[in-house]
């Protein structure tokens, strides 16, 4: 609740958000309230979610940036479309790819 509050800067505009009044989210803040109702916690979460996680990939972007790069691994299907159990049936491989800083 504290880090809606200070993203959205005020109660008013989390209790709007959440659907509560705005005296359960200070009540929230202040460590009154401590266990929420199961419907509000995921409302909860899902916000926080939204906001936290972009904020996580653009720090390890930016890291990734400045540090030593980034590795990418994937996995693939090489091959031709053959006779199941014959050479040229399509195998899986895994591609790992260490990217430079730039």
């Amino acid at each position: 609740m504290k880090y809606l509050v200070k993203q959205l800067k005020g109660t008013r505009p989390v209790a709007d958000l959440l659907g509560v009044s705005q005296h359960t989210v200070e009540r929230y803040v202040a460590g009154k309230l401590r266990r929420s109702r199961r419907d509000l916690r995921e409302r909860t979460e899902r916000e926080v979610k939204k906001r936290w996680q972009p904020q996580i990939r653009a720090k390890a972007k930016k890291r990734a940036a400045s540090t030593d790069g980034l590795v990418v691994s994937t996995r693939a299907r090489f091959g031709f479309t053959a006779a199941p159990g014959t050479t040229d049936d399509a195998r899986i491989g895994d591609i790992t790819q260490a990217l430079p800083p730039r």
